[in-house]
């Protein structure tokens, strides 16, 4: 269960309330400004809420919601509102926002599989955490974790603390980028200090310690002070004259502070996973990871369907929000259309231990059914003497048609 958001190109009015039937549930959305997922703030938006099953990612649900809407106030109360109609499956993946105290007590009675927050106080100490090697255990190829219980919220859970191999170089690559850019400032904090002139030497080294401190990925190194005494007159001072003031320069370096970078490198790569399925043999570590990662194959992929310019619905033209509304129910009908038809061809593929070829000619049994309508583009039903021919009907095309059950359409029955 995910949702995203849609621009909308228009004025539509603050007073534009949604309207109540009992008082209890507005009927009609707000359009209004909110966190855009499309990096467009300056319009308003509404909010898909869709909740898709993990076979095929074919949506169960589509909800609108306000453009505004709070993902930590509203997905969960719509699991629950739903939970009887939708015949949920035994474990329920949920987005990390979903992730509070309030939520884990309204999902009593579900089994759920969520993200931890990393801006959690128990979860940052554990993701920046020092571990021993001979803690981790193999989950997926590329990932390793370790677990371990929680009772937040009140409610008794395990949390699987999991270790990317791609994510963490991904991230190291980002660090060196954060590294360099730090440096550059650290410089400039560097010059600005040595340009300065302190009282004593006390007030340069307390000086050079709050700025090392604040940097992020450097430290400052003392090197000593260069006292300097300033006179009245410019020039070469007479004998016996006294100095106006006596200064002290700071004597730095800059180096990278290998405690702090292994600090951060300690976390590279880690995020924390929670369930409330307490038997390990009923749910176990590897199985955890895998409905969290089929979350991105399901939903987020329904959402680049739904958002791909080719669809001609990532922005919305419509006057009211109701036809807005209607629109996201026609965008929800035609991504279980989708779903269901790739699903039911990739299905058929391997049924049949058939396969289609994918854009460079390899055979593939998992076509996407956008492809598989690229394969028809040139494929032509013409009428010549009171006959109908196909043309450039290739053999894939025809194992394509039958397993959708369009044989006759192409004269193939």
């Amino acid at each position: 269960m995910d949702s995203t958001s849609f621009h909308v190109h228009g004025v539509y009015g603050s007073g534009e309330e949604g309207q109540t039937d009992t008082g209890d549930e507005p009927l009609v959305i707000r359009l209004t400004h909110g966190y855009s997922r499309d990096h467009r703030p300056d319009l308003k938006q509404w909010v898909m809420n869709l909740i898709c099953a993990d076979t095929g990612g074919i949506p169960l649900l589509f909800a609108p919601g306000d453009g505004n809407q709070s993902d930590q106030e509203a997905l969960v109360p719509l699991l629950a509102r739903y939970r009887q109609s939708l015949e949920l499956g035994e474990v329920v993946v949920l987005d990390g926002a979903s992730y509070s105290q309030e939520n884990l007590g309204a999902l009593r009675g579900f089994s759920w599989v969520m993200r931890v927050p990393a801006t959690l106080k128990e979860a940052k100490v554990l993701l920046r955490e020092e571990l021993p090697q001979e803690a981790w255990r193999p989950l997926l190829p590329g990932y390793r974790g370790l677990e371990v219980e929680s009772e937040y919220g009140g409610v008794r859970q395990r949390w699987l603390l999991v270790e990317s191999q791609e994510r963490a170089r991904m991230e190291e690559a980002s660090l060196q980028q954060r590294i360099a850019r730090a440096e550059g400032e650290a410089r400039k904090v560097l010059g600005r200090l040595t340009a300065r002139t302190f009282a004593c030497e006390a007030d340069a080294r307390r000086a050079l310690s709050e700025a090392s401190g604040r940097l992020p990925s450097h430290r400052l190194v003392y090197l000593g002070v260069q006292e300097e005494r300033q006179w009245e007159r410019v020039g070469r001072p007479r004998k016996g004259e006294r100095p106006l003031a006596v200064v002290y320069r700071l004597r730095a370096r800059l180096e990278v502070d290998q405690e702090k970078l292994e600090r951060a490198r300690r976390g590279l790569g880690r995020f924390l996973l929670a369930t409330n399925v307490l038997d390990r043999e009923g749910l176990p570590p590897q199985e955890v990871l895998r409905r969290y990662k089929d979350q991105a194959r399901t939903v987020e992929r329904g959402f680049r369907f739904l958002k791909d310019p080719l669809f001609f619905a990532e922005s919305t033209f419509l006057k009211r929000p109701e036809r807005v509304m209607a629109l996201g129910m026609v965008m929800a009908l035609a991504l279980l259309v989708y779903a269901l038809g790739e699903w039911a061809l990739r299905r058929r593929l391997w049924e049949a231990g058939s396969s289609l070829p994918d854009q460079k000619g390899r055979p593939t049994a998992k076509p996407t059914l956008r492809w598989v309508f690229q394969l028809f583009m040139w494929v032509r039903l013409v009428e010549l003497g009171g006959r109908w021919f196909v043309l450039n009907l290739a053999p894939h095309h025809e194992t394509a048609a039958r397993l959708l059950g369009a044989g006759r359409y192409y004269l193939l029955e």
